[in-house]
């Protein structure tokens, strides 16, 4: 064969990898994302997480446990009460990390659904919002001294070990590795790395527009992309992060939802948006420069937070501000 031919024969092969590559994309997405309603939790709500086969709501002071081996009959384990507000709590395997206010963090165990119990507490300096956990190190919000340190090797007796001042508001912190990432209003997104002995000043850091202001996630993509992408919620919008290079975080994305984003959850590349009256959406980020709507549950009332699982989805819904009269919707994946 010529060159010439070897050459158009080798476009041919191209272009038609090209269109198959498009084709077999169109197939992936022609049937979006589906959802069906199989069960709910009546009880007051402002925050809901899932883990394995239990879900965990936070209402008021309240810190609840429901069993999901049924989706359809959730059922009350256990309940802890903080003599103060919940603003945000992280799980791990066996513990839940709580900012309840002024009380500060606290530290409970829920190996045992029927009865969580305390375990220990720390009193930050302003109101504590949500801690996460880096081996035996929380990085704990707090909205007077921005991010503290605290050393959880003993449990019983937490002690400070370092805080950072955010230039802002301080909203959200969450944990992968040894890394965690602080976003801060209106502008600030921070990623310090824990893994030595402190004091710790921050490694990166980005200043722009409507960063994240809650309901954070950090992931790494899959599909061997050898990526790392946080996102959040803020302006409304879903707002990506390429922090791959801790030192210089990227802004991807600010991606407008069909409605008004207010909490998110990651399942593998795609987030779960709780996106107010457009109920559930998932988008695609699999490629974190051009997110793209993929499937969506329409709620009767607003969209609130999620939590996703293997097998169930969590949205809380809800309208005005009344938590009291807001219920967590069930949700089975569709196959």
């Amino acid at each position: 064969m010529s060159s010439l031919g070897r050459t158009s024969h080798s476009l041919i092969v191209l272009l038609c990898c090209g269109w198959i590559g498009a084709f077999s994309e169109t197939i992936l997405y022609a049937q979006p994302l589906e959802f069906e309603q199989v069960g709910s939790i009546t009880a007051a709500a402002d925050i809901v997480e899932l883990q394995d086969d239990h879900a965990y709501v936070a209402a008021g002071h309240a810190f609840t446990i429901y069993d999901l081996s049924d989706p359809s009959a959730p059922v009350r384990r256990g309940t802890y009460t903080f003599p103060e507000q919940i603003w945000g709590f992280k799980l791990t395997e066996s513990r839940a990390y709580v900012g309840a206010n002024f009380f500060g963090l606290g530290i409970l165990d829920i190996s045992t659904p029927a009865s969580p119990t305390l375990l220990g507490s720390f009193k930050s300096p302003g109101q504590a919002k949500i801690g996460a956990l880096v081996e035996t190190t929380v990085a704990l919000i707090d909205h007077m001294e921005g991010v503290v340190f605290v050393d959880l090797s003993n449990e019983a007796e937490p002690s400070q070990i370092g805080t950072f001042f955010l230039e802002g508001y301080a909203r959200d912190i969450v944990t992968l590795g040894s890394m965690a990432y602080a976003v801060d209003s209106p502008t600030g997104l921070y990623v310090f790395d824990l893994s030595g002995t402190g004091p710790w000043e921050p490694v990166g850091e980005l200043q722009g527009p409507s960063p994240p202001q809650r309901s954070t996630e950090v992931f790494d993509l899959s599909g061997g992309q050898e990526r790392r992408i946080l996102c959040g919620v803020g302006g409304g919008d879903l707002q990506v992060y390429d922090v791959t290079d801790p030192v210089a975080p990227v802004k991807t994305a600010a991606f407008e939802t069909p409605g008004r984003a207010l909490g998110v959850a990651i399942d593998g590349n795609l987030a779960y948006v709780a996106d107010g009256q457009a109920g559930l959406q998932v988008v695609d980020l699999s490629t974190p420069s051009a997110p793209r709507v993929v499937g969506g549950f329409e709620t009767e009332r607003p969209a609130r937070d999620v939590a996703v699982g293997d097998s169930v989805v969590l949205v809380l819904v809800g309208e005005g501000s009344e938590s009291e009269d807001w219920e967590v919707l069930v949700l089975a994946k569709g196959s």
